[in-house]
């Protein structure tokens, strides 16, 4: 097992997850919820993978936040007291936050005040899927110290809660899962030869950004979190708008960013700041289906689900994350500080 082996296993994992749930009543379960309010909460890469849910359920007419649990548990535990529907997303279901969240939801059950709580997680039983009143393995598999499979997997698990809550899962949700999972399969079998060429732009930088917005935020967040924790590289995500607010005047030959050339309403302001970049001087890549002169670009091909596409847009990441990490001498998911498991406030 290592970094690169989950990484490539990720196609075979999402069809997996698409046989196991196509079929499964979860959904008309989800569909009865009738909460006003709906919370999803997460730490690190579960919270990252949380934003694209956010996003649609809003869009869609429901009112839902998106908190870290340990500003869930710490600052706003008022919050469940009114009724909700938790969706939490833990890859272990064992991280000392998600069991300080279980525990507070279960006090709050003895006293009549019942959130709902509905679980993703990798395994079917741990702290957090046996107290969930309903619980989602993935079922990804072991994986080394960076969540690559796991991480994708929940992407698409909460697209389907996601479409649940609003009564539209629909049996092409699960085709369009498949259909992911090939344009993953395709992009690993050809690698572009823009590959390398995006490597040798990020090489020698001594921070990267990565700038996205909608959806694709997540990508952005997550993407940054793979360069700190697998290339010990300084990274941060970014908000296209909160970008021009302040963070480009650092931009120079030594900074790298990646702009997420995502197909949207806000495309036409990806390019432009793409454009910006390149004329402030900044090591520029573009991820996504275009791009400008002066930039490396790497292609990824049209998706049907624009709700999907962020499963798609960090593949080129975490494979450039690897090509880092093996240029500086650094085993990806070999952690020095920490570990898969978060047992420590």
């Amino acid at each position: 097992m290592s970094y690169r082996s989950d990484v490539l296993e990720q196609p075979q994992v999402l069809r997996a997850l698409v046989q196991t749930y196509q079929q499964d009543s979860v959904w008309s379960l989800l569909a009865a919820y009738s909460q006003d309010l709906i919370i999803l909460t997460g730490m690190g890469a579960s919270y990252n993978a949380l934003y694209p849910a956010w996003v649609y359920l809003n869009q869609q007419g429901k009112t839902a936040l998106h908190l870290e649990t340990s500003t869930l548990i710490h600052y706003l535990p008022a919050v469940l007291d009114t009724p909700c529907l938790i969706v939490a997303v833990s890859q272990s279901g064992e991280s000392i936050e998600i069991q300080r969240l279980v525990e507070q939801v279960t006090t709050r059950r003895r006293h009549l005040k019942s959130p709902v709580l509905i679980s993703v997680t990798n395994s079917a039983h741990n702290t957090l899927a046996d107290h969930s009143d309903l619980a989602l393995p993935t079922h990804a598999g072991p994986e080394v110290g960076i969540a690559t499979k796991t991480y994708t997997s929940s992407l698409l698990v909460l697209d389907w809660i996601a479409k649940a809550l609003v009564e539209k899962v629909q049996p092409q949700d699960f085709e369009q899962g498949n259909a992911i999972a090939t344009c993953m399969q395709t992009f690993l079998d050809h690698c572009p030869t823009e590959m390398a060429d995006a490597f040798k732009a990020l090489k020698s930088s001594i921070y990267v950004g990565i700038i996205g917005r909608g959806p694709a935020l997540a990508t952005a967040k997550n993407g940054a979190l793979i360069l700190k924790e697998g290339v010990r590289l300084p990274a941060e995500g970014y908000s296209g708008g909160q970008f021009r607010h302040g963070p480009r005047e650092m931009v120079s030959a030594n900074i790298g960013l990646v702009v997420l050339t995502t197909p949207g309403s806000t495309l036409d302001l990806h390019l432009r700041l793409a454009s910006d970049i390149v004329e402030y001087g900044g090591q520029l890549v573009c991820l996504g289906q275009s791009g400008v002169p002066g930039s490396v670009t790497l292609s990824l091909p049209a998706v049907e689900a624009a709700s999907l596409y962020p499963i798609l847009e960090i593949l080129p990441i975490q494979l450039l994350a690897a090509q880092l990490a093996d240029s500086k001498g650094i085993t990806p998911g070999k952690f020095r500080w920490s570990g898969k498991v978060v047992h420590q406030e």
